[in-house]
């Protein structure tokens, strides 16, 4: 039996075995809620990947007092203020049940629609849970990203009230890199919260005695690190993340080859290192607006301090990115010295300030329906409705289809969805050519379209509020020149099809105010076509990754293992369903020659009339003696694509040409591993996001020649289904870098603020 490594969490929250117990920090977090009654105040603050979220669990892990309901909540996975406290009085609800007072007030939360409403009801619900004698501790990771749920100064209000004035009895915790007072500021230009979070617990770098913990561990593989401590430290120094995933991979290298070698070991995660220190220089450039390379460079270089801001530098010091060597400060390993010294750093934009005082504008967007029985473009279209939403937008959608029940959801969620009234005798989409009738006193400011489909109805609407001079966009999802060669129906006037699909888009391009192509492949592909003096460039936009849940995937443990492809497979070419039956097919063999779990390759997406066909064709192509092959109809029903991923151990997205790739895009959100092709906007952005080499082990490079990429893929599926446990933990990992760094209110914001709103 293969003996487990012991750093295999590295990098992940770890409240369990792996965690190192920091006495001093959990200490202060157990003394919010230790002495009883009502729980304290608190702000957890440290830099990235610093152990926060690790420390604050561990704390949580001894909470044992039955009139305290914990509810940590995490504020990448609210969407707003409303959210928020709907989710705070659902679990304390749901941790003292059967309470009459407060069902009947949570009900009263769960319903409000304006914020008056909202106030006067979350302030009667925890005044009655006060009276019954129950406390509440609340937990906000993620803190820095409030602004995007509290928005102005009322949400921060409401939670100052909650956790300082007599008649409740809240504590609150947050947990964050800047903080309270600068969230605020940042987000509201004023300071209400701040005042009664006086108390802070810095997370920074580990002890000595710490350090001999982590190292430690290695004991249970069979290995000592000791020896090699000064190795270790001169590269990762005291830094929790570091040197965890240079434990991982010494141990990794010595259950492989038996041998402990400390630079190969880092000269292996040296990607990982230097992504680590670009994020860590950026964060602190941004906060620092602008000053933060200068200082990390000087201070890198043993220059002087001390005309620096105190201010500054002891900030840095209570969260280990400085160490104080007497009167002067130095960086924390000899590594990250080095890079400073070395590498040519980009210096970040200042951070904008947060404008969310007040709604932006008002948005029109026209689709062809609210939920998603269409695929991918639907989605997108909601998804991006609702991070309007989010920045005070306020939304409008006009659809075809949208049932009472999706109308009345989008509408809690801050979007009113508008269903287009059906002409006698015309088509849909000529139906919502009729000129809009909005409710008195709304003019769009912006109107917004997808594509060929929906593109001309926007221009058609926009000229209905012709006198408010809205501005319009364009939004572009594919590349006829691309998409239309690949159709299996288009071997006749593919050509002609593509050339005139591609007219189209230019032209509804042109005539909006900007197009904005849908991810930097569709951008790069569309910037050429607006290349005439008068045109506008293009603006690009990318989805976001923001998570819906923080828990991590479980890894399968079923057999076989699933390999799952998704998506519409009528145009089974251009989704590579050829390349991705014959490279499973390969695999399956060299699975059962290795006597290893045997795999399956799921097909969900195929149209039920073609089922027996499509079956029979995949069988060939896949040489089928080894591989079971599942094919599922395609389906929107969240239950059954929920189901898919939690049994998949590798979602595959083997397209030959893809303007984006949402599919792969949900499954790294969830945490699911995945290979991508390069071909698709999102092998792309990964590439950009991550660097060559740390996107490699997601991107999939196409040669064109199928025999060339049915080896790669092959090669590149049986290495994701080895060491699944490692797999998952990386996308895990890789999820939750994403989320951090590209959510969907990113690419809102710079839209909005492109088109100067």
């Amino acid at each position: 039996m293969r003996t487990a490594n012991p750093y295999s969490g590295a990098g992940c929250a770890s409240p369990g075995d792996g965690f190192v117990e920091r006495t001093d920090l959990v200490g202060m977090i157990d003394a919010v809620w230790r002495a009883g009654g009502r729980p304290g105040n608190l702000s957890v603050l440290g830099q990235l990947r610093f152990g926060k979220t690790s420390v604050v669990e561990q704390a949580l892990r001894r909470v044992d007092r039955v009139d305290l309901a914990v509810v940590r909540l995490s504020v990448v996975e609210l969407d707003s203020v409303f959210g928020l406290f709907r989710t705070l009085t659902s679990e304390v609800t749901a941790k003292f049940p059967g309470i009459p007072d407060l069902d009947r007030l949570y009900t009263t939360v769960r319903n409000a629609r304006g914020w008056y409403d909202l106030e006067n009801a979350v302030t009667s619900y925890f005044a009655a849970a006060r009276s019954r004698g129950i406390h509440v501790l609340l937990v906000l990771d993620e803190f820095d990203r409030a602004p995007w749920v509290l928005v102005d100064l009322s949400g921060y209000q409401l939670l100052r009230s909650l956790i300082s004035e007599a008649r409740f009895s809240m504590g609150l915790v947050t947990v964050s890199r800047r903080s309270v007072f600068e969230i605020e500021e940042d987000a509201a230009g004023g300071s209400q919260l701040d005042g009664v979070m006086s108390a802070r617990c810095h997370v920074g770098l580990l002890k000595t005695d710490e350090v001999s913990a982590l190292l430690d561990q290695a004991q249970t593989a069979g290995i000592s690190l000791r020896e090699v401590r000064p190795e270790l430290l001169a590269r990762s120094g005291n830094h929790p993340y570091l040197l965890g995933i240079l434990c991982r991979r010494v141990v990794a290298e010595f259950l492989e080859t038996g041998a402990v070698d400390v630079p190969k070991a880092h000269e292996m995660e040296i990607t990982a290192f230097q992504a680590y220190f670009d994020r860590l220089i950026e964060e602190i450039d941004l906060d620092l607006a602008g000053r933060g390379t200068e200082l990390l460079r000087r201070v890198s270089s043993g220059g002087q301090t001390s005309d620096l801001s105190a201010e500054d530098v002891q900030d840095l010091v209570n969260t280990g990115v400085f160490i104080r060597d007497g009167d002067s400060v130095r960086l924390f390993s000899d590594e990250f010295v080095s890079y400073l010294r070395t590498t040519t750093i980009a210096t970040p934009v200042p951070r904008p300030r947060h404008q969310t005082a007040q709604r932006r504008c008002t948005a029109l967007v026209v689709a062809t329906e609210w939920g998603s029985a269409h695929g991918g473009l639907s989605t997108f279209n909601r998804e991006f409705c609702l991070a309007l939403a989010r920045l005070r937008v306020r939304v409008l959608c006009l659809v075809v289809k949208a049932t009472d029940s999706e109308i009345e959801e989008a509408k809690t969620d801050g979007v009113t969805v508008l269903r287009c009234r059906l002409v006698a005798g015309a088509d849909e989409m000529a139906s919502m050519m009729r000129p809009l009738q909005l409710p008195k006193n709304i003019v769009p400011d912006l109107v917004i379209g997808h594509g060929r489909i929906t593109g001309p109805i926007a221009q058609v609407q926009a000229e209905v509020f012709e006198q408010a001079r809205p501005k319009t966009l364009h939004f572009v999802h594919m590349d006829p020149d691309e998409t239309e060669w690949l159709k299996l129906d288009r071997q006749n006037d593919a050509m002609e099809t593509a050339t005139s699909r591609k007219r189209i888009e230019v032209s509804l391009g042109r005539d909006a105010d900007r197009l904005v192509a849908v991810g930097p492949r569709l951008h790069g592909l569309f910037v050429g076509y607006f290349s005439r003096h008068e045109d506008t460039e293009p603006l690009r936009f990318d989805p976001g990754f923001d998570l819906t849940t923080r828990k991590r995937r479980k890894v399968p443990n079923g057999t076989p293992l699933t390999v799952l492809l998704m998506g519409r497979t009528e145009d089974w070419n251009i989704k590579g369903l050829d390349l991705a039956a014959a490279a499973c097919g390969l695999v399956a063999g060299w699975r059962h020659e290795k006597r290893q779990r045997a795999i399956e390759l799921v097909v969900r997406g195929v149209p039920e009339e073609e089922a027996a066909a499509q079956k029979k064709q995949l069988d060939e192509w896949a040489h089928a003696g080894r591989l079971r092959i599942v094919l599922r109809p395609y389906t929107t029903e969240p239950e059954e694509l929920e189901d898919d991923l939690i049994r998949t151990s590798l979602l595959i997205m083997p397209s030959r040409a893809e303007g984006f790739g949402l599919v792969g895009q949900e499954a790294i959100k969830a945490g699911t591993p995945v290979l991508v092709s390069e071909s698709s906007g999102l092998g792309t952005l990964l590439r950009e996001a991550l660097g060559e080499e740390r996107a490699a082990s997601w991107v999939v490079p196409m040669t064109g020649d199928t025999d060339t990429d049915v080896e790669t893929w092959a090669r590149m599926i049986d290495g994701m289904l080895t060491d699944s446990q490692d797999k998952f933990a990386a996308a895990d990992a890789l999820r939750v870098e994403l989320a951090e760094s590209r959510p969907w209110s990113r690419s809102v914001d710079g839209l909005l603020t492109d088109m100067g709103f």
